[in-house]
């Protein structure tokens, strides 16, 4: 009975930190997604601005105003490399927080196959006891069959 109180609590601790595992991830991966939106609009707003620059340059643009173009790329490229970095420790953490699940839902799995073996064991042991019961009234009854009356 203890051993069977002992495996509930197990499995619950188990569901919740599997149920925190799934959190975790699904917080991960929203992050990462925010960050992949800012890449986005990073290298959107690059691009955008490049080929207005192309289309100005065209024109004839004063050099101050080139180099000032030129710092500002520059610092936007600075600014995506940034997010470059984010992104790929927002790709570890959603790696880490899959693992992490991954190993709460093997944990799980494997204590619901315990307790399906042991409830298995349980029910055989009781089909045992109950088939020696009617196997032992059987005996009993076929003796005072046999025995002599007299």
């Amino acid at each position: 009975m203890a051993a069977s109180h002992g495996l509930q609590v197990a499995m619950e601790h188990a569901t919740r930190l599997r149920d925190a595992a799934v959190q975790r991830l699904a917080q991960a991966r929203l992050a990462r997604q925010r960050a992949q939106q800012q890449m986005d609009q990073l290298t959107g707003y690059s691009g955008e601005t490049e080929q207005r620059w192309l289309i100005r340059g065209q024109l004839g643009i004063a050099p101050e105003v080139m180099f000032h173009h030129r710092q500002f790329m520059a610092r936007l490229d600075q600014t995506i490399e940034l997010q470059k970095t984010q992104m790929a420790r927002h790709d570890q953490l959603v790696q880490d927080a899959e693992r992490e699940l991954t190993q709460a839902e093997l944990r799980l799995v494997s204590l619901r196959q315990v307790v399906q073996r042991r409830q298995h064991d349980a029910a055989l042991a009781l089909q045992r006891r109950e088939q020696k019961e009617v196997d032992e009234l059987a005996a009993s009854r076929h003796r005072l069959k046999i025995q002599p009356t007299a």
